[in-house]
């Protein structure tokens, strides 16, 4: 093709009116779309403002839970044969000293931390590997 040709060509595709129509469809097609859009956008912001509150009343409805009347406590209170059945027995604890604990790990470095009557017993190894499976 030569150049008058091609340039001919090209001015009938730059220029004609087709290609004003088509210009004009497509801008309406995007303004269409973009007003579509911010309507969308619009309703959502609208849905979760409205739906906030909604939610949060009922998160207040459903975290209060209900409370048994006084009558009834004081009822299963008052009834001595629930509180007699209701106690276990336990061993009791036996205190024991402190070099008496110590006696307990014979094979490894612990130390007694902090004052008398809240001391801790700490374990100055490192924790003994288990095998694979064992617990």
């Amino acid at each position: 093709m030569k150049h008058p040709e091609h340039d001919r060509l090209l001015n009938e595709i730059v220029t004609g009116e087709e290609l004003a129509d088509f210009r004009e469809a497509s801008l309406q097609q995007g303004l269409t779309a973009i007003r579509r859009q911010r309507r969308r956008q619009r309703s959502l912001r609208l849905g979760v403002l409205a739906g906030v509150p909604i939610v949060v009343a009922l998160g207040i409805v459903f975290s209060r839970s209900p409370k048994p009347p006084l009558r009834k406590i004081a009822a299963s209170n008052a009834s001595p044969v629930a509180v007699s059945s209701a106690q276990t027995r336990t061993a009791p604890v036996k205190f024991i000293s402190d070099e008496e604990l110590l006696a307990l790990f014979p094979d490894r470095p612990v130390a007694l931390i902090g004052k008398p009557g809240q001391q801790q017993l700490v374990f100055l190894d490192k924790p003994a590997k288990r095998s694979g499976g064992q617990f």
